[in-house]
């Protein structure tokens, strides 16, 4: 039960945000990604502040009406697969279809690199790395469920060659299948994300389709000496930063491939889906291909909710979704004034190590600034809670692990806010694409001469998006942070307190994301 005391904290942390953002913010919007300038109705630092407040509204509605102790994890689904139409289409047959299909394109994209186009507007390339791959491939999985678990082109082909071995060899298994390394972690995988995200925000010819199909190339090789020393799901789930990061985001997704009443399977398994050891595997698309059709199960269920599983989350996992959320901040963050700035004091030569080191010490502050309202979260729970009771976390990383995942929803409502307009206008150019991939003049489908809409998403329509975004990512926070808490310190007094440092770190941010949002446009 909230009192006096506790609204009182709530309200001074929230005049403390609106002072803030009465201070920095300005009147006027500028469409991400067109250009253009939009008068808002009301000052920006209103639509701030406002934004700000309702998150801390949230957080009070919340804390007063949820009874939820935390230590449940069921909630209600339907198995799709129930009806004859869906069913027909989860069938073997069109998921291979889907598969080769997802390989073809990844085959044209490599080929359109070597030997295409080498404009990136008339290269199949960089389209599909950048826009396809990385930002509509993170909206389903983020909107819908796990996609890329499905059509991983990259498992298919070593599946495919574990097929053609078994076939030829009488069951020979290709993987080593040696032991994962316990100390490696995801720590592969955060290396990968950094790399990547170098690639997108500070190389200068990431957009040269010979660089991206030799990028490609690369990673195919690794992911494949991966799969074939440790096994292929093995290194996917723990080193992959894209089945990983997919993964993650699929989470919040209203669809759920499940494992029902496969006990002695899931045992067995090594995989973070099944860690927990219940009788159930959530999205374990390892599981899927070694239980009967008869327990799998695809179900519609309440978003947000798969973050709530009792998955351990390790300190390296933790510190992927922080990368995850500061980089996606700080592409923002590049297309502002003040990055502008700084680099017109930077030497030309300088610019690629200038901006590598700041995409290194913006993840490395969201660490340190997401570890310090963690040990407010756990001075507060112990002050005002018991610290003995049994399942109590005994350390600051344990507690900023286990409410990691209740930031999900911000980074994929920031995503979504940062790179619509992005998809929507660049994704355009897959269309002419299609019937070109090369460039070489062809016209396949009759798409060739088809003229991208730089006005398809007006940045009005744009800009209030991108504040609805934010501003429900942040309130799907709130509560996921609210049932974290009741799970690690009870629904007491502890509980309540230990959540205010977090409301205040997600009210901060989603004004400053606002605040990058709003800026005009210079790339």
């Amino acid at each position: 039960m909230l009192t006096n005391k506790h609204l009182g904290t709530v309200s001074t942390a929230c005049r403390f945000a609106l002072a803030i953002g009465a201070i920095v913010f300005s009147p006027m919007v500028v469409g991400h990604g067109f250009g253009q300038r939009y008068d808002l109705p009301v000052p920006l630092w209103l639509w701030v502040t406002g934004a700000g407040a309702t998150i801390v509204l949230s957080f009070v509605i919340v804390g007063v009406f949820s009874r939820n102790d935390g230590a449940k994890t069921a909630y209600s689904r339907f198995n799709l697969l129930n009806v004859s139409l869906l069913r027909c289409l989860a069938h073997r047959v069109p998921l291979a279809i889907v598969r080769a299909v997802a390989v073809i394109f990844l085959i044209a994209t490599v080929l359109a690199g070597f030997v295409g186009n080498p404009d990136p507007f008339r290269n199949l390339a960089p389209v599909m790395v950048w826009v396809v791959w990385w930002v509509g491939i993170a909206f389903v999985c983020a909107l819908i469920g796990d996609l890329w678990a499905l059509v991983n082109p990259f498992r298919t082909i070593f599946m495919w060659a574990e097929w053609i071995l078994g076939r030829l060899t009488k069951g020979r298994q290709l993987s080593t299948a040696r032991p994962y390394p316990l100390a490696l972690a995801m720590w592969p995988a955060v290396a990968g994300l950094l790399i990547f995200f170098w690639a997108e925000l500070i190389w200068s010819d990431g957009s040269v389709p010979t660089n991206l199909a030799t990028a490609v190339v690369i990673y195919a090789v690794v992911t494949w000496v991966g799969m074939f020393v440790y096994g292929r799901d093995v290194w996917l789930q723990n080193a992959d930063a894209f089945s990983i990061v997919f993964g993650i985001l699929a989470r919040f997704a209203p669809l759920e491939l499940r494992v029902a009443n496969a006990t002695a399977l899931i045992r067995d398994c090594t995989s973070s889906a099944c860690r927990n050891k219940t009788l159930e595997c959530v999205n374990g698309y390892h599981c899927l291909t070694k239980t009967e059709s008869d327990r799998r199960e695809w179900n519609l269920r309440p978003p947000a909710l798969g973050l709530l599983n009792d998955q351990q989350v390790t300190f390296s996992m933790m510190v992927l979704v922080i990368i995850l959320l500061a980089t996606v901040t700080f592409d923002g963050l590049l297309e502002t004034r003040l990055w502008t700035h700084i680099l017109d004091r930077t030497l030309t030569g300088e610019i690629r190590w200038v901006g590598s080191a700041a995409l290194v010490l913006f993840s490395s502050a969201f660490l340190f600034i997401y570890l310090m309202f963690s040990v407010l979260m756990c001075r507060l729970a112990e002050r005002h809670g018991d610290n003995n009771r049994a399942g109590y976390p005994k350390s600051t990383i344990e507690v900023a692990s286990a409410f990691v995942l209740t930031l999900v929803p911000i980074a994929i409502a920031y995503h979504l806010a940062h790179y619509l307009s992005y998809l929507v206008v660049t994704g355009q150019y897959l269309i002419p694409r299609m019937s070109d991939p090369f460039g070489y003049g062809w016209n396949l489908f009759g798409t060739a001469d088809y003229k991208v809409d730089i006005g398809l998403l007006s940045a009005r329509i744009a800009w209030y998006l991108a504040v609805t975004f934010v501003v429900l990512g942040h309130v799907f926070a709130v509560y996921l942070a609210h049932v974290v808490a009741g799970r690690i310190f009870g629904m007491g007094r502890a509980a309540f307190l230990s959540q205010i440092p977090m409301v205040v770190l997600m009210v901060l941010y989603t004004m400053v994301s606002l605040w990058i949002l709003a800026q005009p446009m210079v790339a």
